[in-house]
């Protein structure tokens, strides 16, 4: 099994910047691919924009195996509550949207979704809920259907960390053969976030240690942060994977940062063997 997870791809910003970071790759790469995941963060304005990131992935891999977990950045100028409509979006081009999705790849399962946050890292789940309205994008571009078409609020937010985290919950308490990998966009381990703690931290994940030790899944790959970093929680590889804007990315070093998400499994995922 190979497959490849890139988190925060912002295709947008590199088109503007007039760069391609996926030609840093090579042919051996990409070949043999069973799956490419993006955990979260494919464009702004999916309406729009999808259709063209998702072409441009298609010419190196069938976009059959394209799978989206969306990220906030894919919900700008867009609803949170329209997940229904990014999934007809990834079909219209053949691929698929992976939101409370399981997928699994020869003998791998995939658990995706994109997670959010429950804004307790720091104990102060109001106070963390007034920085995030005050200083994130999110709580302006982003809207909710249902609730005719306001900006979307942080207990909202809440409301769908915990959906999803009960999803994921109970996926891993199901039996399975193989190895189970966790894609989510936010980030679920507390020293992963960030190089030195800041006031922003519960926006970009929670503290999901706990549960990891309970479930020991044999990896879970996140986006979000923009903070490469890796750890093992007991017997589980957790690992961000994130591209991020192209301002971010020395040119020359895009394919080192894609690579990081390149797994292949032979025997047991707790041997994963990855790039840089």
């Amino acid at each position: 099994m190979k497959a490849l997870i890139i988190g925060d791809v912002h295709f947008d910003r590199w088109i503007e910047a007039e760069r391609d970071p996926f030609a840093a790759l090579t042919p051996e790469d990409w070949a043999g691919l069973d799956a490419l995941f993006i955990a979260g963060d494919l464009s702004d304005k999916p309406r729009v924009r999808w259709k063209y990131a998702i072409r441009h992935l298609a010419r190196h891999v069938d976009p059959g195996r394209i799978h989206i977990i969306p990220g906030n950045h894919d919900y700008y100028d867009f609803q949170i509550d329209r997940d229904d409509r990014l999934a007809e979006i990834a079909a219209g081009e053949g691929a698929n949207l992976a939101q409370k999705a399981e997928i699994k790849v020869t003998d791998t399962r995939f658990l995706c979704c994109t997670l959010w946050t429950d804004f307790a890292l720091r104990g102060d789940v109001p106070g963390s809920q007034v920085i995030a309205r005050e200083r994130m994008n999110d709580y302006r571009y982003i809207r909710h259907a249902k609730a005719k078409y306001r900006k979307v609020r942080p207990y909202e937010i809440v409301q769908i960390h915990q959906e999803h985290r009960a999803w994921l919950e109970d996926r891993m308490s199901r039996p399975h053969a193989g190895q189970t990998v966790l894609i989510t966009h936010h980030c679920p381990h507390p020293e992963l976030i960030s190089a030195a703690p800041t006031e922003l931290d519960p926006v970009y994940g929670s503290d999901l240690a706990a549960m990891i030790a309970h479930f020991q899944p044999d990896a879970w790959i996140f986006g979000h942060t923009h903070h490469r970093a890796e750890a093992r929680e007991g017997a589980t590889l957790i690992k961000n994977v994130s591209l991020g804007y192209p301002d971010e990315v020395t040119p020359g070093r895009e394919g080192e940062l894609l690579r990081r998400g390149l797994l292949g499994v032979d025997e047991d995922l707790r041997q994963v063997t990855a790039g840089p």
